[in-house]
């Protein structure tokens, strides 16, 4: 059966000895609702997002769509949803996720992926992790997320996934190589205390100047 633990203020609760058939349910009771549900072989965790200014996935979202659009780079973006490996008794909602490259066609226009069949997302972002009591980077590793960009508090982490299984920070990302993780954490910190449109031009300057090859000659 069932069983409540004490939640961990102010967000969220955790029910233990959930069966995949509890988890389903509280999805369907949740719905479209802004509140999130992570699934790990039995362990379930409802939270509701905290809202706050200079919200940290809007704005690396913001910087994941400049990059894909001047990098001119196929991309299937959805934001939130429900990623659910039942064989495997996991399932988590990011705050964003995206398919890039050849994996973009491969999802794009899907209501929902099934990820024994579907590949995963390439690129996870996750804000707010601070108050989850359901190790999430477990359930990513399991579904196999190759990158997770991780707002922890006030530090971004890009962590790369390995071979055991395990996410390792890195200072670059994968998804794009010459971006730096100095440059995303700089850029995050000034978009949290400016007005969005001029932060974006100068991000898309940057990208343009730095990160887009140039023609020879």
């Amino acid at each position: 059966m069932a069983t409540v633990t004490k939640p961990p203020p102010p967000t969220g609760v955790v029910i233990e000895d959930a069966t995949w058939a509890d988890y389903e349910s509280m999805l369907r009771i949740v719905g479209n609702r802004p509140i999130r549900i992570n699934y790990d072989r039995g362990r379930m965790e409802i939270m509701s997002p905290l809202y706050r200014h200079g919200d940290g996935s809007y704005l690396l979202g913001r910087m994941v769509d400049t990059l894909t659009e001047e990098l001119d780079i196929p991309v299937a973006h959805a934001d939130p949803v429900t990623l659910r490996r039942p064989d495997l008794e996991r399932g988590i909602e990011p705050d964003k996720l995206y398919h890039f490259g050849e994996n973009a066609p491969k999802v794009r226009g899907k209501w929902d992926l099934d990820l024994t069949v579907d590949p995963p997302p390439d690129l996870v972002i996750e804000a707010d992790v601070t108050s989850s009591s359901v190790p999430r980077l477990p359930i990513y590793a399991a579904i196999g997320i190759p990158e997770v960009w991780r707002l922890d508090g006030e530090d971004l982490h890009f962590l790369h996934l390995q071979p055991d299984g395990t996410y390792q920070p890195r200072d670059h990302s994968r998804a794009f190589p010459n971006f730096p993780l100095s440059d995303a954490a700089r850029f995050l910190e000034e978009g949290r205390h400016t007005d969005i449109n001029p932060w974006i031009r100068s991000f898309r300057a940057y990208v343009r100047e730095t990160l887009v090859p140039r023609e020879p000659g």
